[in-house]
């Protein structure tokens, strides 16, 4: 009974819609938009496709290279963002609206041709709630601008809600993989950023260009969430939460080899995963506790996991950090309105395991400020050696995914049975305690609901023992009688 098992199971729910009102369109590399967007007969552009969808509607992209050109951006945002594909069409709850790579195959977009002068490239601009993305890969984001800018790959920057991004890979680019600026309750499931490296703007610092990254200014906007995402050699870091106001879940997630370009020149910050700061400086609302969990961080320059000068404590379950700088850096700022560095108070840290950091295993820890259980480092030092551990073998991070997107099963960093790391169940392979139980409450259900006469496996969640109905992902309700 896990959130992850919770998350997949209403997935399979994303695009199957009651009723017989929902339409499926077709695209492919050789269509075009003259076209009614059948299987025989595709459509050629996502501009054409997002006019026939509708909410419930489903686009399968047919494999092979879409080669985009200048020609095919679709708008101009914000005065500065040219948005190559720009979502402005909306599903509703239930009825997402779903982007998907056809079955079997897996398309390529690629967006190296698209370079316009003075402009930042957004090439997935999402401006529309209820979304659905899956399966296909984005690579050769542009930067064009050569003082401080930033391209983003995929991006929701206007405040929309209830959108998954889920199985797909952006790399080889010059832009940040997936970013959230403005918006409550996205998904990023499944999701790969590799090799992006930006050697044009600021002299080819690199700075700016993460994998992933959460930066909502509305404390409101809760519910975001990376899981099983994975994020190596992009020039900055891993997964970045820097001025972000509401709180969010990184679960699940691998960071490697971040801060350094894809042939493994030393670029940027290096950090694995960077959960919260304001570049030190005092902030007028309350910082929020962010949680990362049963993630694994190896070999990044700088931190395995970091805390960046943050202004509150975040809560660290279940990972573990091997050959980083150092593998867990817990530096604060002294509060809200005092921007002076302090070592880290109010963190939680349960069941995290380190091994062997290039400097040490933790810095900038407050130990009576904190609650310490469990650690392989703190309260009470465990010894590890090479042996206490399946493999040491890193080419296993980037092995394929399986079929439905998730991550490769691994032995890499995988403490052994009957270890006493294992016996206390420490590090990124053991399922956390804190994860389960999501308790629901009980509404009232018209008694006109209809059935989809479909069964549900709703594992993780704690039902009411009275009669009602529990909504789950995507605003899909099960009745209980």
């Amino acid at each position: 009974m896990k959130i992850r098992k919770t998350i997949a199971a209403t997935l399979l729910m994303g695009c199957m819609v009651s009723g017989t009102t929902a339409k499926t369109y077709y695209m492919a590399p050789n269509g075009s938009d003259a076209n009614p967007g059948t299987p025989a007969s595709p459509l050629a552009t996502i501009a054409r496709a997002q006019q026939l969808l509708a909410a419930g509607d489903t686009l399968f992209i047919r494999g092979g290279e879409y080669l985009i050109g200048a020609n095919d951006i679709m708008s101009t945002q914000e005065s500065i963002y040219a948005c190559i594909f720009d979502f402005t069409k909306s599903g509703k709850a239930g009825k997402p609206i779903c982007y998907f790579g056809y079955p079997g195959e897996r398309p390529v977009f690629n967006l190296s041709r698209v370079k316009p002068a003075g402009k930042r490239v957004a090439g997935f601009y999402i401006h529309a709630n209820y979304l659905h993305f899956r399966n296909f890969e984005v690579t050769g984001t542009q930067v064009t601008i050569t003082t401080h800018t930033q391209s983003e790959t995929f991006t929701i920057r206007r405040g929309n809600h209830h959108n998954t991004i889920e199985n797909i890979a952006v790399h080889d680019g010059m832009g940040i993989g997936f970013v959230i600026w403005k918006g409550a309750d996205n998904l990023i499931l499944n999701c790969d950023a590799y090799n992006n490296y930006d050697p044009v703007s600021e002299h080819g610092s690199g700075e700016n260009v993460d994998g992933f990254g959460c930066h909502v200014s509305d404390p409101k906007h809760t519910g975001n969430v990376f899981k099983g995402c994975r994020a190596w050699r992009n020039s900055d870091d891993g997964f970045d939460l820097i001025t972000n106001y509401a709180p969010v879940t990184i679960d699940s997630c691998w960071a490697w080899e971040n801060g350094y370009d894809a042939n493994l020149v030393r670029r940027a910050n290096g950090n694995g995963i960077k959960a919260g700061g304001y570049a030190l400086r005092p902030i007028n609302k309350e910082a929020p506790s962010n949680t990362i969990s049963n993630c694994l961080a190896w070999r990044n320059p700088q931190n395995g996991f970091y805390a960046n000068h943050h202004a509150t404590g975040n809560k660290w379950y279940g990972n573990t950090a091997y050959n980083n700088g150092y593998n867990y850096d817990m530096l604060n700022q002294k509060s809200k309105t005092e921007a002076t560095d302090v070592p880290g108070y109010d963190h939680v840290l349960k069941n995290n395991l380190s091994y062997h950091p290039r400097g040490r295993h933790y810095r900038n820890l407050n130990a009576a400020a904190c609650t310490l259980e469990n650690n392989s480092f703190l309260p009470s030092p465990l010894t590890l050696t090479a042996d206490d551990f399946e493999s040491l073998d890193a080419s296993e991070l980037s092995a394929p995914r399986k079929a439905d997107g998730s991550l490769p099963d691994i032995r890499f960093m995988k403490v052994k049975k009957g270890r006493p790391a294992y016996q206390k169940r420490m590090g990124y392979q053991f399922d956390q305690a804190t994860l389960t139980a999501i308790a629901l409450p009980v509404t009232t259900e018209a008694k006109t609901a209809q059935t989809d006469n479909r069964y549900y496996n709703l594992s993780g969640m704690v039902t009411p023992k009275t009669n009602g109905s529990i909504s789950i992902h995507r605003g899909r309700k099960v009745v209980l009688k």
